[in-house]
């Protein structure tokens, strides 16, 4: 049953609407509430967890701690040009992370131990296997192997400082300066004397160890050199050999002259050929042209410019012209047979004739002009071709002088080179630059760094606070009751007719009677939470009045008999109160006001087998009528929803201002149920921190689903003074209140 259901009563909505709209501030009260409630616990939790941190580290060995600060070279002084042979690339960032593994290296740590002789140290000092604590023996059965046994064998081949590693590395550390070359060095030990060594061997060490691998790598590179440079030395005389061998070969003293004068001469000849070969062309376009008139030639003679301009043609040209202009103008006049145009004629043909014999003859200078044009061409391109010949031939030699050259050269470049590098490495050897120097050396430390004992007194202390805070709202997360009127308006959602506290005994063990204890203590905390109970119930009547009152819980143990009791008191002061104990599986109400057990009652007046004449009973201290349960029946649900039950109830609602039942647990039976159909409304009683929520909300879930008239819900055996310091309005008040009422009257 969730809360949906129970939000069915009207009362229930108005009440969610109510927490809704302060549900924020609520919640943050809440928590400062749960810490105001716990805080005993998580102080006395913080306090004993300090107290125990104090002690443990009170007791703990100090530890010692000695820092010194490197300076790493990334661009080392070169005291000669070999180290660019075989220096490392300084400029990278990977060049100092090597450095920095360098100096965590067993083998620096094997020199540290050796040097420090820590085997002997009382730190380091290795314990005899008898005292050493081997929790295996102390099992009921016998393990197959003993893993520390088994690298205590592995060990023992080692020497005693390479043992000592794995214990010397986990006490140093290695720390690089961000955006420096800087590193620190420390080292943790009991004895702050071993941590000052420590540090400042282990520096010296490192910058031992890197000059000791400058020497290696200088002795090494001499050796090398020095085996190469007689091999350079004999490729230098083999080559100068083959240059000699190739100039007697070829019997050659100087190749440049005889290469330059062969270059000149094919200059000269090919600047010759370019003009025979302009000749020829000329020639041999006018030849075209000749041959291409033919015949024509005389008569167009004047399309060759070249046989144009020859005088003789041009002044027989220009005769004939005159000549036939006169023969013109005679033949307008003369007859064709006239001896003026006959003399004409014959003077014109001999002109034409001496014209054809006279071009004749240019043309044939043309032919020949073209045809020694075109043999002084060949003639000048074959001696261009021999002399071609000849300079590529003394290219060939000039080559393979050239590379006989540079070879010689090359041998000799790279034998002085080498011969100087060993000259260099030779000088050099002993004085070789260290790649890292101390900054700060380190010095006796003069407090430990650990344990840092107020540090961790302070951590452990606000660390089990916070844990305690922690633990205190998961408690109250798995606490699943309701601890304060607030706490149960928000998970039920019903409305709170009041609550009744905690009534303490006076002397522990004490049993307590709270049938009455309005009768006897009606100014109390106890009397004014009956009245307001009373108040409400009759104040939620007022348009429809509430004569008939049950009384219920989820199950037993909850006090609603205690609470049906106090209030049929409170209302017997004002009106006349029937009191019906219904709970006939475990009556009570008998036993708490001193009627006797066995006397008629409920069961005896539906059973029809005494009257109600005897079943009602005076309580004349309370001005209160009573009906007891009777004899315990085999079937109370039966009677309990039978007619006659209803028909009872009917009878005494006319007679009495209120009936009060007493009502059984809704969770255990359904009795219950069958009482919520025949009365006006019906409270029901939660117990503080005792009653389930689950077993609440089911309950009122099974009395809604029933369309019982719940009228509110009771919180009982509360707590007041814890729910005070709580946050709770109502636990305060009843709490102040009832303090202040024991104070005036006593």
């Amino acid at each position: 049953m969730d809360t949906k259901a129970l939000t069915t009563n009207p009362q229930a909505i108005m009440a969610d609407s109510l927490d809704d709209d302060n549900e924020e501030q609520i919640d943050l009260r809440q928590y400062w509430s749960v810490i105001r409630q716990h805080w005993r616990g998580i102080v006395g939790l913080a306090f004993m967890i300090s107290l125990v941190t104090a002690l443990i580290v009170w007791s703990m060995t100090p530890i010692y701690q000695a820092t010194a600060s490197l300076f790493i070279e990334s661009k080392q002084s070169k005291v000669v040009s070999i180290e660019d042979i075989y220096a490392a690339d300084t400029s990278r960032t990977e060049y100092l992370q090597s450095q920095f593994e360098i100096l965590k290296s067993r083998e620096l740590a094997k020199r540290v131990i050796e040097k420090l002789n820590l085997p002997e140290h009382p730190e380091f000092k290795e314990k005899p296997q008898s005292e050493r604590f081997d929790w295996r023996k102390w099992l009921p059965i016998e393990l197959p192997q003993n893993p520390e046994a088994t690298e205590t064998e592995s060990a023992s081949a080692l020497s005693p400082s390479e043992k000592l590693i794995p214990a010397f590395q986990k006490r140093l550390t290695i720390a690089p300066v961000r955006n420096t070359q800087l590193v620190n060095i420390s080292f943790e030990s009991t004895d702050p004397e071993l941590a000052m060594h420590a540090v400042n061997a282990l520096g010296e060490a490192y910058i031992e160890s890197n000059v000791e691998a400058k020497l290696q790598v200088t002795k090494q590179a001499t050796d090398w050199i020095a085996s190469r440079l007689e091999g350079l030395k004999t490729n230098l005389a083999q080559s100068e050999r083959n240059l000699q061998d190739f100039l007697e070969k070829q019997n050659l003293v100087n190749l440049e002259g005889v290469f330059t004068l062969a270059s000149k001469e094919v200059g000269a000849a090919t600047e010759k050929l370019v003009e025979i070969r302009q000749t020829r062309a000329e020639a041999e376009n006018v030849k075209r042209q000749i041959e291409a008139l033919g015949n024509d030639l005389p008569r167009k003679v004047d399309s060759i410019p070249e046989i144009y301009a020859d005088p003789v043609v041009q002044q027989m040209t220009q005769k004939l012209a005159e000549l036939r202009g006169t023969e013109s103008e005679l033949s307008k006049r003369y007859g064709p047979y006239h001896p003026k145009i006959i003399g004409i004629h014959s003077e014109i043909e001999s002109i034409e004739d001496s014209l054809r014999k006279q071009v004749s003859s240019l043309v044939e200078g043309v032919t020949n002009r073209y045809e020694v044009a075109q043999s002084n061409e060949a003639a000048l391109q074959a001696s261009i071709e021999m002399n071609k010949s000849e300079i590529q031939d003394i290219s060939r030699k000039q080559a393979q002088f050239r590379e006989l050259q540079r070879e010689i050269e090359s041998n000799k470049n790279l034998y002085e080179m080498f011969f100087n590098r060993l000259k260099e490495t030779k000088e050099a050897g002993d004085l070789q630059p260290a790649n890292a120097r101390f900054v700060d050396r380190a010095f006796r430390p003069a407090a430990p760094v650990k344990p840092k004992k107020t540090l961790s007194v302070v951590l452990a202390f606000v660390a089990s606070l916070i844990v305690g805070v922690m633990l205190a709202f998961l408690i109250e997360q798995l606490d699943n009751s309701f601890k304060d009127a607030g706490d149960l308006e928000k998970k039920l959602g019903v409305p709170l007719l009041g609550l009744l506290p905690l009534i303490k005994p006076e002397r522990k063990g004490e049993a307590l009677n709270l049938g009455d204890l309005f009768l006897r203590e009606g100014q109390s905390s106890f009397g004014e939470a009956i009245r307001t109970i009373r108040t409400g119930v009759l104040l939620s009547g007022l348009d429809l009045q509430h004569k008939v009152i049950a009384v219920t819980s989820s199950q037993a143990g909850e006090g609603k008999t205690t609470l049906v009791l106090n209030l049929a008191f409170a209302l017997a002061q004002m009106q006349k109160v029937l009191l019906i104990d219904a709970d006939m599986r475990r009556p009570s109400i008998a036993k708490i006001l001193g009627f006797n057990s066995r006397s008629p009652g409920l069961s005896d007046l539906l059973a029809h087998t005494s009257g109600a004449e005897i079943c009602i009973q005076k309580f004349e201290r309370g001005k209160l009528d009573v009906i007891c349960a009777g004899a315990i029946p085999p079937n109370p649900l039966e009677m309990l929803s039978s007619q006659r039950f209803s028909d009872f109830i009917k009878e005494y609602e006319s007679s009495y201002d209120v009936v009060l039942i007493d009502s059984p647990p809704v969770q255990a039976v359904s009795d219950g149920l069958m009482i919520a159909k025949v009365v006006n409304t019906l409270i029901y009683v939660v117990k503080a921190e005792s009653t389930p929520v689950r077993a609440a909300k089911d309950g009122l879930g099974r009395l809604y689903k029933a369309h019982a008239p719940v009228c509110g819900v009771v919180l009982n055996h509360l707590d007041t003074e814890k729910a005070s310091k709580y946050g709770d309005y109502y636990g305060a008040y009843y709490y102040q209140y009832g303090y202040s009422s024991s104070k005036e009257s006593s």
